[in-house]
């Protein structure tokens, strides 16, 4: 049995210690400066400064619950896509998929010659994901260009800097729009709110009771959906080189829409705070194999393709709303909230509908969140990962 510096119960209550700070700050700040970003601040300074072990992550088993994380929450974004609601808002997830892909095509063209080739081809797939795309690129590079593994991870350090401003702005801008706009329909014509993220099973889960629906039951679908894909992998799709997070992501998209695995799972098993959890603990152990001199000279390369991506996505933002026939400020938030995504987003919602009239918030809010969920729906569940599950395999 392997030794640590500190014993298991005082290297997860340190990790957890962090996190709390963390949080407590983001949410104190309003999430203008992003949690990862303490987070990161944190475990780089104890690190560098010796008041951390760099074995704390391995102490606390956060890497091998990360290992969990990694394997299902992958297939649980592919879950989240629903092929249904794409259609009904089709010019809605064209904004937010559009402006995904020509941010990418921009920053591939634009970024080799400011921060070199092999970062710029992590860029676009780390600025519109979330933690698992992230990850992905991360663990992806770590054998071959460790001295790049952290550059996923840094990214959504700083995500937050850059997108909570713009998208808290368009978000009171096209807050007031909309209150003009209900303030004119008669009280019983307004809409109700929106249900949040925790889709309703349909298909053949919907036959089993809920009393049978247990974590173990939906963390067991999911699993049992990573254990096909290994096998795909290993028989028909064998020397076909297609990334592993592909195929996991397109099985999940399948099972949700078909009904084989309950939509949202990890939110409905209670799960998903644990893995994300553990995801944390992930880039945690990343940074203490990272040393500090690295870390530094990644800072510019990640505030350029930030900067970068954030101003394409804008614009692209405004050019498909004009061209769809939206709100600019609509067009702003579908294409930015994957720089964000959930639950920030959700946070900024409930903020912009406490500005409005009380009558009016429930109906305000029912505009709203379908937009940002879109987004974190079809981009950070989806396009993000496909993006840097293709393009991880350039680089050398």
């Amino acid at each position: 049995m392997p030794t640590y510096t500190w014993s298991f119960a005082q290297s997860f209550l340190i990790f957890l210690m962090i996190v709390f700070v963390a949080q407590s700050l983001a949410a104190w700040l309003r999430s203008l400066v992003p949690m990862p970003l303490f987070f990161g601040v944190f475990f780089a300074g104890g690190f560098a400064l010796g008041w951390l072990p760099r074995d704390l992550l391995l102490a606390s088993n956060m890497v091998a619950v990360g290992t969990i994380a990694f394997n299902v929450l992958v297939i649980h974004s592919g879950t989240m896509v629903d092929l249904a609601l794409v259609r009904v808002k089709r010019k809605e997830a064209l904004t937010a998929v559009g402006s995904a892909l020509v941010m990418t095509a921009v920053l591939l063209l634009v970024l080799p010659p400011l921060i070199g080739r092999d970062l710029a081809l992590l860029a676009p797939g780390a600025v519109v994901g979330g933690g698992a795309s992230c990850a992905i690129g991360s663990r992806w590079v770590s054998g071959i260009r460790p001295d790049i593994s952290f550059f996923p991870w840094m990214i959504f350090m700083f995500q937050g800097l850059f997108s909570v401003p713009v998208v808290t702005w368009a978000l009171k801008k096209e807050s007031a729009r909309l209150v003009d706009e209900l303030s004119a329909q008669p009280a019983a014509a307004l809409p109700e709110g929106r249900p949040g993220p925790v889709a309703p099973a349909f298909g053949p889960v919907a036959r089993i009771p809920q009393v049978y629906k247990t974590p173990a039951y939906y963390l067991g679908l999911i699993m049992a959906a990573a254990v096909l894909n290994y096998a795909l992998q290993g028989t028909v799709l064998a020397g076909m080189n297609i990334n592993l997070n592909i195929t996991a992501l397109l099985l999940g998209i399948l099972a949700g829409n078909l009904g084989l695995i309950d939509r949202a799972s990890l939110f409905k098993c209670d799960s998903y705070g644990l893995l994300i959890l553990s995801l944390m603990g992930l880039m945690a152990n990343n940074l203490a194999n990272t040393p500090l001199d690295t870390l530094l000279s990644l800072t510019a390369p990640v505030l350029i393709a930030l900067a970068a991506g954030t101003a394409v996505l804008t614009a692209c933002g405004v050019g498909f709303a004009r061209l769809l026939g939206m709100s600019p400020y609509e067009g702003i938030i579908l294409a930015m909230n994957s720089v964000m995504g959930f639950p920030v987003n959700q946070m900024l919602v409930s903020q912009a509908a406490a500005g409005a009239p009380e009558h009016l918030r429930g109906a305000l809010t029912g505009r709203l969140t379908p937009l940002l969920g879109l987004g974190t729906m079809l981009v950070s569940n989806g396009v993000s990962i496909f993006t840097i599950s293709i393009l991880v395999s350039f680089v050398k």
